[in-house]
């Protein structure tokens, strides 16, 4: 089969496509014809070498595809061959075959492409778990999404809308116009704005309920900052400490050196009662590891994807052999919604 492979840490181009073993789907396993796979940060983050939970090169990278279930290993119920699925694959996704375990998969309503079913179970499941699960999001709530225009943002604004929250998000001014059409009412310009003014001087000065970040200890003090009482920030990522699909192993030190000075409580325990707010890190490698599968974050999502409710947004569609392309695009904060790889 051919697969993305990742030769080495580096730039764009230590991601080829070469040929692979194909995979077998052992017992309780399905393998996948795939179509399309998903690109998340961890794919972008492991590349430059700033994924510790990442196989060592030479290995294929990848957390979620959509495709055609092609053959059934012993003991699988729930599947036939030539069901169109949706899968998590913790590693090995961005090939032409891979195998999952049964249970790993669901269905892809006939009204989403494949493109829009690789969007979808890594980057929901991420935003349920920050949005729902941590933050307790309530309708009223005031929530910001910082990124609001990237994979995660949209997946998270969507659902956000659904639960009758008011949504600010952060994005470049060309997102503006797609993050509002999800559902965002207050598009704040991180780059020419200070966003924590902006959402103080939009609230009155009194903030917001909870705070969604992907993007590092600089960002993650002035997050805090906006909590209202019972407030909740989520930080699932450090983007910050990658630039130009490089390691910057200065902003690494940055970011470590800013975590302990920060106005951040988790080692502050009395200052995080005084101040009634809560602070989670989230985690969907290590999550997965826990739980086995990612079921409690994608059952719930599954009713309003077939609905139309939630309706994954593809930024861009690249081939296998431009991979390294494909990362550029994300380094260069270019997407709306997902990017996605297809085999062919």
């Amino acid at each position: 089969m051919k697969a993305v492979v990742l030769t080495g840490t580096g730039g764009y181009d230590v991601l080829r496509a070469q040929e692979r073993p194909d995979p077998t789907a052992g017992p309780g396993e399905i393998r996948i014809a795939v179509k399309a796979a998903g690109i998340n940060f961890a794919d972008t983050m492991a590349r430059v070498g700033l994924y510790p939970d990442a196989p060592k090169p030479p290995c294929v990278l990848g957390y979620e595809v959509a495709g055609v279930v092609e053959s059934l290993g012993e003991g699988v119920s729930e599947h036939a061959i030539g069901d169109r699925v949706v899968a998590g694959t913790r590693f090995g996704g961005q090939a032409e075959l891979v195998t999952v375990a049964a249970t790993q998969a669901w269905p892809l309503p006939d009204a989403l492409s494949f493109e829009q079913g690789a969007a979808f179970p890594v980057n929901y499941a991420t935003a349920y778990a920050a949005l729902i699960v941590m933050g307790s999001l309530r309708e009223g709530d005031r929530v910001l999404i910082q990124g609001a225009g990237g994979g995660v943002g949209i997946s998270a604004t969507q659902i956000a809308r659904n639960a009758g929250a008011e949504i600010f998000g952060t994005a470049s001014p060309s997102k503006h116009d797609a993050i509002r059409a999800e559902g965002v009412a207050h598009a704040i310009d991180y780059r020419a704005q200070d966003f924590e003014r902006e959402v103080m001087r939009l609230t009155d000065g009194k903030g917001v309920d909870l705070v969604v970040d992907a993007q590092g200890p600089t960002s993650f003090r002035k997050d805090y900052r906006l909590l209202r009482p019972g407030g909740r920030l989520v930080m699932y990522g450090i983007s910050e400490n990658s630039r130009e699909g490089k390691r910057d192993v200065l902003a690494t030190l940055r970011s470590l050196v800013a975590m302990p000075t920060a106005t951040m409580p988790w080692w502050k325990s009395l200052l995080l009662m005084n101040e009634n707010k809560g602070v989670f890190g989230l985690n969907m490698l290590k999550w997965w590891d826990t739980e086995g599968d990612f079921d409690r974050l994608v059952e719930p999502l599954m009713s309003d994807l077939e609905a139309g409710r939630l309706r994954p947004v593809v930024a861009e569609a690249f081939p296998f052999e431009r991979a390294g392309d494909a990362h550029r695009f994300i380094a260069e904060r270019r997407n709306v919604g997902k990017v996605v790889l297809l085999p062919q």
